[in-house]
């Protein structure tokens, strides 16, 4: 560089001391900001991810509003944040994976939980989950999420699996628990992926997921209650599969003045919106004239009723057993509560019980 051959000492230290406050990207590009700038906007893009929000959220709104702030509090010639969002969501979560990682692998033991499912745009997803001892404690992260791109076999979520493994070091000897749900690609007794991971890990725990065998067990209704559930989700269907009565229904609530104007999708596992609606349902559908909608409600009183009690408890359970650092032993009194719960709500039909749920019973006894 010749031309700076007259430049004098202090020259080069005030460069230096500037290139100190600027960072280095991935590709080592410098940044034209401060390092002040470059912290807030991570942290802009933290809190979107956090969010989950779209992306264009911070080009279309944010950074706007954050220039406008800029220019009116301090002026025109600071006008040069930027924001890289995708790139630097990408940045922070890689990191995040990597602390992760590390952490397995300073205790080499640990355990992992998969759940696959399709989200609202039918692309299928593998979340996996990782608990694994930090400083004599359990701790409970969040591993990976990885798109499953054609068929969700057991095969495919194993290579998928085994690649980040492959790609972060983990040894498959060290993993000494795997839990999923009952679907046959996890828990197949031949070619499930739980099966595949015995081939590589003999010593792993293969632990099939409570809360989900729960969830199940709840769709096995006897015959009484299972032919008014069953209305009970034509009844809905009715209201929620049409834009035009969805409408209306909550127009009519509201003109009645209800305290609640729309009914939920079904859902095994979660109480139903019918019982407290049923009035207002009995009047619309008389309206629409569908009096086969409404036999449904007028002659299942007392069923509905028990059904509603019955998954409310069943949903207050499911959200009591979630959460991280949680165990079956620091769950025995909630189980034992919800046994207690179940028994108050056996009901009498002419000396018959109309159910008792052994399933569900037995199925806790054991587990406690």
């Amino acid at each position: 560089h010749p031309n700076l051959l007259q430049k004098d000492e202090d020259c080069f230290e005030r460069w230096l001391s500037g290139l100190k406050q600027q960072c280095l990207d991935s590709a080592s590009a410098f940044y034209s900001k401060t390092k002040n700038g470059v912290h807030a906007s991570y942290i802009v893009a933290y809190k979107v991810a956090q969010a989950k929000k779209p992306l264009t959220i911070v080009e279309q709104l944010v950074l706007p509003c954050e220039k406008e702030i800029v220019r009116l509090v301090l002026g025109e010639k600071y006008l040069s944040l930027t924001t890289h969002v995708s790139r630097q969501i990408n940045e922070i979560s890689k990191n995040i994976s990597e602390q992760v990682v590390d952490e397995i692998k300073k205790f080499p033991l640990f355990a992992i939980q998969l759940d696959e499912s399709t989200n609202v745009t039918l692309c299928a997803q593998l979340l996996v989950f990782a608990r694994y001892m930090v400083e004599g404690d359990f701790k409970d992260e969040f591993l990976f999420c990885k798109t499953l791109d054609t068929t969700t076999k057991a095969q495919d979520v194993m290579e998928i699996v085994n690649n980040f493994f492959e790609e972060h070091g983990l040894d498959w000897v060290n993993l000494v628990g795997v839990t999923t749900d009952g679907a046959p690609a996890m828990l197949g007794s031949r070619a499930g992926f739980q099966m595949l991971v015995k081939q590589r890990a003999p010593m792993v725990n293969r632990v099939y997921c409570f809360i989900h065998r729960e969830a199940l067990a709840s769709k096995t209704l006897p015959d009484q209650l299972n032919a008014v559930f069953k209305g009970l989700v034509k009844v809905v269907n009715h209201i929620k599969s049409s834009a035009l009565n969805t409408r209306l229904f909550k127009r009519f609530c509201l003109d009645m003045g209800s305290d609640f104007d729309m009914l939920l999708f079904y859902s095994s596992v979660w109480w139903l919106s019918v019982f407290q609606l049923r009035e207002e349902l009995d009047l619309f559908l008389q309206a629409q004239r569908k009096e086969e909608f409404r036999n449904v409600l007028m002659q299942s009183n007392l069923e509905l009723a028990y059904l509603v009690n019955i998954f409310r408890i069943l949903n207050k359970l499911n959200l009591q057993l979630q959460g991280k650092g949680v165990n079956l032993f620091s769950h025995q009194s909630i189980i034992k509560a919800f046994l207690d719960k179940l028994e108050l709500w056996i009901v009498s039909d002419e000396g018959n019980n109309l159910v008792k749920f052994p399933y569900v019973d037995a199925m806790f006894r054991e587990k406690e």
